[in-house]
């Protein structure tokens, strides 16, 4: 039997969390709610984001718009008793409601805040060293030289942490692999090297879960890869910045990572690599940064 996901806010209740039964609740006395309604500004958008989403693979709630919900058919029945669902304390069962038998990411044990950290350092060493021909730059913006190790560790760890702690267990895998390059790039915890940190830390992950191994092409073709962190900082550039309130939304910088990942795990065509040209895509970026 497939382990029970990890759900930290199973383990954390208090105000800032709602049970399942509870989501279900709100959402049907009031006709319909939002993300940002059910939070009511002191409960977890990112929490509430990611119990929606598997909610709504169970069959209980549907999507009427931008993270707005209302009940189904059967979660109307699960609220009045007509339909029994397998739960605890108000939590439903999801191993066995969903299928979780495909591959995905399940087991972060062997990622912790200092090894993103620390990835992310590496890389930085690694342009700095005179002894080493690098393909890479690094960039910091700091006016003594000195202090630049100092800027690169500078990541809030409780940042990192949560990223952790919360990554989205219950996903398909293309999902998995788009939130986790989409926060990562997003949030831009580092002075520069965000994509490449994001890149390394994963392909760990997936080795680490056995999705892929060393013979895996991973992150994919020079070409590839490069167009796709191109038009990742063209979309990083028209989405405000995040915060983490915002934590798991799905915009336009997941969609294009997650129709990357189901191009490099499943061979499935993404148009937006073979349309552009590298060319092409650093003109566009160009001309959007100077707007």
């Amino acid at each position: 039997m497939t382990d029970a996901p990890y759900l930290p806010w199973r383990e954390s209740r208090g105000v800032s969390s709602l049970s399942d039964i509870d989501i279900l609740k709100e959402i049907g006395e009031n006709d319909g709610l939002s993300i940002n309604q059910l939070s009511r500004s002191r409960r977890s958008k990112s929490q509430l984001r990611l119990q929606c989403k598997y909610l709504e693979r169970i069959g209980l709630v549907n999507t009427e718009g931008n993270e707005l919900y209302s009940l189904s058919n059967e979660g109307q029945k699960v609220i009045t008793g007509e339909l029994k669902r397998p739960q605890s304390d108000g939590y439903f069962d999801l191993n066995k409601l969903l299928d979780l038998t495909d591959v995905r990411i399940t087991d972060l044990s062997l990622l912790n805040q200092q090894d993103i950290k620390q990835t992310n350092y590496d890389i930085f060493r690694e342009t700095r060293d005179p002894d080493r021909k690098s393909e890479h730059e690094y960039s910091v913006d700091v006016r003594d030289p000195r202090q630049e190790c100092r800027k690169v560790l500078s990541a809030k760890k409780w940042k990192l942490d949560r990223i952790i702690r919360e990554f989205p267990r219950t996903e398909p895998i293309t999902s998995q692999c788009a939130h986790w390059v989409t926060t990562l790039v997003s949030f831009h915890l580092f002075p520069d090297a965000n994509h490449r940190t994001a890149m390394l830390t994963l392909g760990r992950l997936m080795m680490s879960n056995e999705i892929i191994d060393e013979n895996h092409e991973w992150p994919g073709s020079d070409i590839d890869i490069g167009k796709a962190v191109l038009l990742s900082k063209y979309h990083r550039h028209l989405y405000p910045e995040r915060k983490f309130e915002r934590l798991w939304k799905q915009n336009t910088l997941y969609w294009h990572w997650h129709q990357y990942f189901k191009h490099l795990l499943f061979d499935i065509e993404y148009p937006a690599l073979t349309y552009h040209t590298e060319q092409d895509l650093r003109e566009k970026l160009k001309r959007i940064r100077e707007n």
